[in-house]
């Protein structure tokens, strides 16, 4: 269980294996997989998709503007132990800021997904997130 407490029905993480810095804006995410209560009640995720991440509430000391990645993916699979592998997942942002710490290998991200029930969702560009360190404490910068 996690410190950084979230309503836990619209909680969504996403978890890797290796964080991957290979050119500037990009971060590949090996063994990347979704997780968490909100995938219960979400609907069916696509292959070859992306959501904007929106990091804004945590960076506001880092970054003069919005802060908004779009994260991506390609084959999803649905597992048995209730998670979600994404293969070829990559987070991509603007390369001013690169301010913004580079994600370690037992980072997180949580992604508030209350705002994006069928009903809401087109209200919505972007997902709140948070990346959280391998303590389960929200990063404070």
């Amino acid at each position: 269980m996690s410190k950084f407490l979230l309503s836990e029905r619209y909680r969504l993480e996403i978890h890797w294996k290796k964080a991957v810095y290979e050119k500037e804006g990009v971060c590949r995410l090996e063994g990347a997989y979704f997780s968490g209560p909100a995938l219960r009640i979400a609907e069916k995720i696509k292959s070859n998709d992306s959501i904007n991440l929106d990091f804004y509430k945590q960076y506001i000391i880092l970054v003069k503007d919005v802060y908004v990645a779009v994260f991506g993916w390609g084959e999803v699979v649905y597992n048995q132990n209730g998670t979600v592998t994404l293969k070829d997942a990559v987070i991509l942002h603007d390369t001013e800021l690169n301010r913004v710490p580079k994600l370690k290998d037992k980072d997180y991200i949580v992604i508030d997904t209350q705002k994006h029930e069928a009903s809401t969702h087109r209200l919505h560009l972007v997902y709140e997130s948070f990346v959280i360190n391998e303590n389960g404490d929200l990063y404070k910068f």
